[in-house]
């Protein structure tokens, strides 16, 4: 037997192997590295071929420091034993335990009354018997995990029959989710992903309740299927209207194809019906001078959005569109073919335009000489349900000519023929064929002054525009299917005076005043006045109005204001239209209440008598290892919310950036 005191030594394999793969699967072979060993006595017995050490002993190898009160190592088996206050560090991990037995050759080991911290995540795993079964592999008998810092950790997962994969997945059975101590929530079985990329596993359930839905959770699974496809699964539960399932399937390949389907179907216990939505989006542009798209937008049932989404901007939607688009471009032109249809949300859907299909051939401003020459030709046919419909062909070239420098001059001169076809009509007007044929002319004159002031550079662009339409009165008008048929007799000056305020090279402020003259107008020829104006420092300002010279007031009003003092957001906005009875407000605010918690507000107010009608908040809360997101929306008829819930280094949502969920 050989002895010693204390001592500070270097060894080689094989105990450097023993001491260095202690934890690390990752650590460079020993031959690379010299371990360097100190302990208060250090003990060597020939026959059974083992080193032991004891007293404050700490083994050094790299990046890996290994301290304990007693280290054990047998030459023959590779077996290792550490005992007493077992501490050991690298750069991917951290472990404190009372006991631990490891067999170097297998890379495995078994930790007593241990904790377990894997620093990529702040991953803690603990318990009284952690088994280490590979790299990064661990198992427990029963064991608490978290990412929290703190003794009392504000969230843990305890469970029975732990696997933890670090960096990819935890599964365990018997699960209880505490929340500093209190268990809140049991599963008899958790999966759930470790890895902060894209990994298959139940998602974070979301709480909520609506007045109308009544209590509510939402249930997702996401299936990372490979690494350019993925699929969301969703239960819905809704106490009073029963249970929604929906799915949604994503995928990227390469050349620029993206596409996304979600499809979802619900049984509305309360009204006895059926709800069924589906959305589609495939987008492949990106191929040579082919590209095509598609959009697919569908529900069987008009109010479905109405009964079950919160979010006014869906709520109140006008029309559900659905368009599929085919084009080759070259280039200076484009030839495409389309299809487009439209659903009327809130009225009758008989007498919508339907493009079923249309061709047409774009060919951009393109020089010929001293001139550009463009134009487009179109077929389309345009489909009503309960109304005529129309084969519409439209021919529209156009010659462009510019030219001066200080003074510049644009002309425009163009030839439109449009040809309809009309069937499936019950309106004796719109019957047989039509052609309708039109010449336009249209010049604009403008200019560029600019001063220079030390702090302000200020530009004035004056321009007088006249246009020209000639369409003879004989050409009987038809129905009104789309901007094409808006084409006719025009004669209009226009003059726009714009100044810009540039400072420090970035555009400060912009404000253009246009009035325009119509020469067909007869005694009430001028239109009303245009003002456009942007303010973008120190505060955002939009502002787009109009002003009726003959009434002597306001025709319409959109502005939106934008303030940023300090960590406060505050935006006000006003959108008002005399001749559409519109007169609607809107503001909103966030600001943080603490370090922790941020609140966004908005409200939405009817000025016409119905007043207030939506309020949404939204408050974030964040700490150290958890967030929670609580969003309340108040609508007419209906009070929601809905709590969601982050747990830090455990995946809530799928990376996605498309998604096509809507619904709550």
């Amino acid at each position: 037997m050989i002895q010693g005191s204390r001592m500070n030594i270097k060894i080689l394999p094989p105990i450097v192997l023993a001491i260095c793969l202690l934890l690390s699967a990752g650590i460079s072979s020993a031959a690379e590295l010299i371990t360097v060993i100190t302990a208060d006595s250090l003990e060597y017995e020939a026959k059974t071929r083992e080193y032991q050490m004891s007293g404050n002993v700490t083994v050094t190898r790299g990046d890996a420091v290994v301290k304990a009160d007693e280290i054990t190592y047998a030459e023959d088996t590779s077996e290792m034993k550490a005992a007493g206050n077992v501490r050991y560090d690298d750069r991917e991990s951290s472990v404190r335990a009372a006991r631990a037995e490891f067999n170097l050759d297998a890379k495995s080991g078994r930790l007593h009354d241990a904790e377990l911290l894997y620093r990529k995540n702040n991953y803690h795993l603990s318990g009284k018997t952690i088994e280490k079964k590979g790299e990064n592999y661990y198992y427990s008998p029963e064991a608490r995990f978290t990412t929290c810092d703190t003794p009392v950790p504000d969230w843990c997962f305890r469970g029975k029959e732990i696997n933890a994969v670090m960096g990819e997945t935890i599964k365990a059975r018997d699960t209880s989710l505490l929340l500093r101590d209190l268990p809140v929530f049991y599963a008899p079985y958790l999966q759930a992903s470790l890895n902060t990329e894209r990994h298959t596993g139940f998602l974070i359930p979301i709480p909520g309740y609506s007045k109308s839905r009544g209590i509510s959770l939402n249930m997702p699974y996401y299936w990372a299927i490979a690494e350019n496809r993925d699929a969301t699964f969703v239960f819905d539960y809704f106490s009073k209207r029963g249970l929604g399932t929906g799915v949604e399937y994503r995928f990227v390949e390469p050349g620029g194809i993206r596409s996304s389907w979600w499809a979802y179907h619900i049984r509305d216990t309360e009204l006895d019906r059926d709800f069924l939505e589906v959305r589609a989006l495939h987008e492949d542009r990106d191929r040579g001078n082919i590209s095509r798209f598609l959009d697919i937008n569908y529900v069987n049932e008009k109010d479905y959005y109405r009964e079950f989404n919160s979010y006014r901007e869906i709520r109140i939607q006008r029309f559900l569109e659905s368009t599929g688009e085919a084009s080759m471009t070259r280039d200076n032109s484009r030839l495409y073919l389309l299809s487009q249809y439209r659903v009327d949300l809130q009225q009758e859907n008989g007498l919508t335009p339907q493009k079923l299909p249309e061709a047409g051939y774009v060919l951009n401003y393109t020089r010929v000489g001293d001139f550009m020459l463009g134009g487009s030709v179109t077929a389309a046919n345009l489909y009503r349900e309960d109304a005529a419909s129309a084969a519409r062909l439209d021919i529209y070239p156009r010659l462009l000519h510019r030219f001066g420098t200080d003074v510049t001059v644009t002309q425009t001169v163009g030839l439109r023929d449009t040809s309809y076809a009309f069937y499936h009509s019950n309106d004796g007007d719109a019957t047989g064929n039509t052609l309708r044929g039109a010449f336009e002319y249209d010049i604009i004159t403008q200019t560029r002054l600019i001063r220079r002031f030390p702090l302000l550079t200020h530009i004035v662009e004056p321009s007088l525009r006249y246009h020209f339409v000639y369409s003879p009165k004989s050409t009987r008008p038809g129905p009104v299917y789309d901007e094409t048929d808006l084409f006719g007799r025009t004669s209009a000056i226009e003059l726009s005076l714009l100044n810009r305020g540039i400072i420090k090279g970035s555009e400060a402020l912009e404000v253009r005043m246009t009035q325009g003259v119509d020469t067909y107008g007869g005694d009430r020829p001028f239109l009303p006045l245009h003002i456009e104006a942007g303010i973008r420092t120190p505060v955002t300002f939009l502002l787009d109005s109009t002003y009726d010279y003959y009434a002597g007031r306001v025709a319409s009003v959109h502005s939106d204001l934008g303030v940023n003092v300090s960590s406060v957001n505050l935006s006000f906005g006003q959108r008002f239209n005399r001749k559409e009875d519109i007169n609607v407000f809107t503001t909103g605010a966030g600001f943080n209440l603490s370090k922790e918690a941020h609140i966004d507000s908005s409200l939405w107010y009817d000025a016409k008598g119905a007043g207030l009608r939506d309020v949404n908040v939204s408050l974030k809360y964040t700490r150290q290892c958890w967030s929670l997101h609580v969003e309340a929306i108040k609508r007419p008829g209906d009070f929601s919310v809905k709590f969601m819930v982050e747990l830090t280094g455990i995946t809530s949502r799928p990376p996605a950036k498309d998604r096509l969920l809507q619904t709550d």
